[in-house]
């Protein structure tokens, strides 16, 4: 019976050592690897936060998904006179949101933080950006927590990979990617600009808005990690192509869930799908735009209450 447990045990060990460095090795061929388990993609992670080192007590923060990062245009607001710092990344929920919070929030220091919230995203899982920041944030014990937290194998690998890739190859400290990828460019401050439209129409059936209470509780500590440092906010919801937005049958019960938690702003512009989107949830060149040419001046009177304050 010893025996058997002592061959068990050794097996177990072997059998671990002998995957991990498997996951190593695979990670290292490009073919096995994807858009989302490479350090240099179209959404800029790797370059943005690296970026983060020129700027230090910002007047705004955006803070969202890829419709956060392609839709508020840091050379628009600076402008203007407004200092300001895109954080998004694709597909980022609250949970990733509260992680890169937690490590850069001090060093920006922003007056102002506008959270963007999207219904895809409330609903999401959260595994593409967890995959996404692992291979292109710093590691830290938050994303530690978050990938155990998950349960999920394919975060879990990438964890593993990711501290191989940061520690032992020192990988992620040389990793440097172009200003254009394909057809988007990075601009520094954190916003990436899409410049070629191919809007597709699209018949989406209706259906319910729905919201994980996981991530819910992750907006929840993201707001109030926010209240604690006295860092004023505003939800912002940006609009989707009508062909989409009007799939929606209750959209009027996640605005009451997103006001229940702070300002929080959604308005509806005349934009037309064909023209002002290059798809149906991301903002084309005119309809950013419109958009932010709109939102600005909300924008500067959030800012002109803070100086009043002071």
């Amino acid at each position: 019976m010893k025996r058997l447990l002592k061959n068990t045990i050794l097996f177990t060990l072997v059998a671990v050592v002998a995957y991990l460095m498997l996951l190593c090795l695979l990670g290292d061929l490009g073919w096995v690897r994807t858009a989302r388990t490479e350090m240099k993609n179209r959404g800029f992670l790797n370059t943005r936060i690296k970026d983060i080192a020129n700027y230090h007590n910002v007047d705004v923060l955006f803070l969202g998904s890829s419709h956060c990062y392609r839709t508020f245009d840091t050379r628009f607001y600076r402008s203007h006179g407004i200092s300001c710092f895109n954080l998004g990344s694709s597909n980022q929920t609250p949970i990733q949101t509260y992680i890169l919070l937690k490590q850069y929030l001090d060093s920006l220091n922003p007056k102002f933080v506008v959270f963007e919230v999207h219904p895809d995203i409330m609903k999401n899982d959260g595994i593409e950006c967890a995959v996404d920041l692992l291979m292109n944030v710093p590691m830290n014990c938050e994303a530690t927590r978050m990938t155990w937290k998950t349960g999920n194998i394919k975060v879990i690998n990438t964890w593993f990979y990711a501290l191989y890739n940061q520690y032992i190859c020192n990988r992620l400290q040389h990793c440097k990617e172009d200003s254009v990828m394909d057809d988007a460019l990075y601009v520094p401050g954190g916003y990436v600009e899409i410049r070629r439209k191919e809007f597709v129409r699209k018949n989406y059936s209706r259906h319910n808005l729905t919201i994980r209470p996981e991530q819910m509780e992750a907006l929840k500590k993201c707001l109030n990690l926010l209240k604690e440092r006295d860092i004023p906010y505003m939800l912002v919801e940006v609009q989707d192509a009508e062909q989409l937005r009007s799939a929606f049958k209750n959209h009027e019960w996640f605005e009451r869930k997103m006001k229940a938690l702070g300002p929080y702003r959604y308005k509806v512009l005349p934009l037309v799908d064909t023209v002002h989107f290059c798809n149906s949830n991301h903002l084309f060149i005119p309809g950013i735009e419109l958009f932010n040419n709109d939102f600005l001046p909300d924008l500067e009177k959030e800012l002109s209450n803070i100086e009043q304050d002071i």
